[in-house]
């Protein structure tokens, strides 16, 4: 199994050679590792910039690495511990949720 770019990744501010403005988000390799860009594209045939939106977007996608190794640590964790009686059992919601987030992001469970 392939494993993702290890993080942090992290997101910058850049401009395209047009002056557009656009947010890159890399993470973490022997050379730097580009994961995305996110641009707004044309509007009315010129270039634009990111908006408020897609800023959103790029921390969301920045902080999945994150996200995902804390979500299977916690969840490693209620696994471990048979006496964990926070959360109830694993047919709740929140923690099928959790175990649907890990597998989107991993892979698992796709055909």
């Amino acid at each position: 199994m392939i494993h993702h770019t290890r993080g942090p990744w992290e997101l910058e501010h850049c401009s395209n050679a047009d002056g557009s403005k656009f947010i890159t988000i890399n993470g973490q390799g022997p050379h730097g590792a580009w994961l995305a860009d996110i641009q707004a594209g044309n509007i009315d045939g010129k270039p634009a910039d990111v908006t408020e939106r897609h800023l959103a977007n790029a921390r969301l996608i920045a902080a999945a690495s994150d996200l995902l190794s804390a979500l299977q640590l916690l969840m490693d964790q209620y696994d471990s511990c048979p006496d964990f009686t926070m959360g109830g059992n694993l047919t709740n919601a929140p923690f099928l949720m959790a175990r649907e987030a890990i597998a989107k992001a991993t892979g698992r469970g796709e055909a």
